[in-house]
């Protein structure tokens, strides 16, 4: 009877290893389908934030005053208000931070270009080298908010980490 009785909780033990075993395991591989989930979402909002990266996504003007350079036509601003949506959920607070900070920066120097008499009567920025320092001030402003915004992205997504190689 002993051994009838150490083979049943024996029994019982394996079943209910193997039970935890399984549970264990589903429950780590929905905790990954749901980060990679949430990875190629925050991916695919990155990748839509770098292509609308210009003035008329800025945050920093009224459309009222003159010489906006923000979102003028109903689908710029339903565009501007879904990335704000989807970076508030998927975006970290330092994305969405660079993310305006270069968008403003893109508005600043559209402003100093067009204000500024640089683009040509097709509206093509000059070729030539420019000198002036409000141009030259607004561009590296420009340049230099989309580079720590990339930069930013990048990292938060490991792109560089996953391309090793």
């Amino acid at each position: 009877m002993g051994q009838l009785i150490g083979v049943v909780i024996g029994g019982f033990i394996a079943l209910g290893g193997g039970a935890l075993t399984a549970w264990l395991q589903a429950r780590h591989q929905r905790k990954a389908t749901r980060s990679k989930d949430l990875w190629d979402r925050r991916a695919a909002l990155y990748l839509d934030l770098l292509l609308h990266l210009d003035g008329s996504m800025s945050f920093a003007t009224d459309p009222h005053v003159p010489g906006y350079y923000g979102p003028r036509s109903p689908e710029q601003f339903q565009r501007q208000k879904e990335l704000t949506a989807r970076i508030s959920l998927f975006g970290s607070p330092t994305v969405r931070e660079l993310w305006e900070a270069a968008t403003e920066a893109a508005a600043d120097f559209s402003v100093c270009v067009v204000e500024g008499g640089f683009v040509d009567r097709d509206g093509r920025l000059p070729s030539a080298e420019v000198t002036d320092p409000n141009y030259l001030r607004f561009e590296a402003a420009k340049q230099r908010t989309e580079r720590e915004f990339i930069q930013r992205l990048r990292h938060e997504i490991d792109v560089d980490e996953h391309l090793k190689g």
